[in-house]
């Protein structure tokens, strides 16, 4: 495996740019460049060297394309932690991907992010979405999400938009990472 990118980070005064995570991500189009091929290739190896990851968009390790990676599993660690985890997805990549809400209701749950250091917040997502995207091949794949994989698909996806979790918390609902950790123990209690 070649050395993969680090992340870009929002809240680091150390890094000098983070343009492309504020940025609208570029679509691609079909068939794929050797570039783009790369890049996604990239982002896959980087998603799978992640011991805890639900997913990564393009954006958050420099790349500005509509790219993003994700998985949901069945795993009973994660149904404890989140107990509106009722739909699975194995890993996906989709390049240009977009959704909409099905309908208004929405739920509330603390989301973290690798391009956000240290902290967590409560982040209010629709419950129930419609997405489309493409495969790697080209293929349109269209469908609903519910739950927990829609937080995910809705998280990754604002990234191609210049968005991150913290764009919806107020600086005094951020919580210590370490601190919502020990508090979801307690809560269930482990």
């Amino acid at each position: 495996m070649t050395d993969l990118p680090t992340y870009l980070i929002l809240n680091d005064s150390n890094q000098e740019s983070i343009d492309t995570l504020r940025a609208l991500a570029e679509p691609l189009t079909f068939p794929l460049s050797q570039e783009d091929k790369k890049f996604i290739q990239i982002l896959s190896d980087k998603f799978d060297a992640e011991n805890n990851c639900a997913g990564l968009a393009a954006p958050q390790i420099g790349f500005r394309k509509q790219i993003i990676v994700f998985a949901v599993s069945d795993d009973p660690n994660l149904k404890k932690w989140r107990p509106d985890l009722i739909q699975t997805m194995p890993k996906t990549i989709w390049i240009n991907p977009t959704y909409e809400a099905v309908g208004e209701e929405t739920h509330t749950d603390y989301e973290g992010c690798f391009s956000v250091n240290h902290v967590t917040g409560p982040v209010a997502r629709f419950r129930k979405i419609r997405y489309s995207a493409y495969t790697l091949e080209g293929i349109h794949v269209e469908g609903t999400a519910e739950g927990f994989l829609a937080r995910i698909i809705q998280h990754e996806i604002d990234h191609l938009h210049g968005h991150c979790f913290i764009d919806y918390v107020s600086e005094h609902e951020l919580l210590p990472i370490e601190e919502y950790r020990e508090r979801r123990r307690k809560l269930m209690g482990a």
